[in-house]
């Protein structure tokens, strides 16, 4: 027989200012299994992702000042198997990033998704880059 212990559950951090639209794409999230956590703080997602926490995939805002990015790339270096980087784009302007996508330890580089009121095509991407979570048996 299989082994009792469960999976860890996919771990996603959302770190955005529009409260409606993290709340509104947590709840999708969580309903296809992810564990969410929101951050509506973005310049706090460096120490979340520097915590105990693992996450998979961390979503932040692009509408950072250069040092909170900087703190942001410094916190998915510590993390050997860290957890992948989407930016969420909230102007049509990309000029405000200021992220290299060659200075990430990821692989693919940075992944970006554009903000807009419909969450659907988010929860797309973040299936699209992490795939379906394993529910737990119960």
């Amino acid at each position: 027989m299989g082994s009792s212990r469960s999976h860890r559950r996919l771990s996603v951090l959302i770190a955005h200012r529009d409260a409606v639209w993290v709340d509104q794409a947590k709840q999708r999230l969580e309903t296809v299994g992810y564990q969410v956590t929101d951050c509506l703080e973005p310049e706090w997602a460096a120490d979340l992702l520097e915590g105990s926490r693992p996450f998979d995939l961390a979503c932040v805002s692009s509408e950072l000042d250069p040092s909170a990015q900087a703190g942001i790339l410094r916190a998915l270096k510590k993390r050997p198997s860290g957890p992948k980087l989407m930016l969420l784009l909230d102007a049509l302007d990309s000029a405000s990033v200021s992220l290299r996508s060659g200075s990430t330890s990821t692989s693919s580089g940075i992944l970006t998704h554009r903000v807009s009121e419909d969450v659907t095509e988010f929860v797309k991407a973040v299936v699209s880059h992490l795939g379906i979570p394993l529910r737990p048996r119960l």
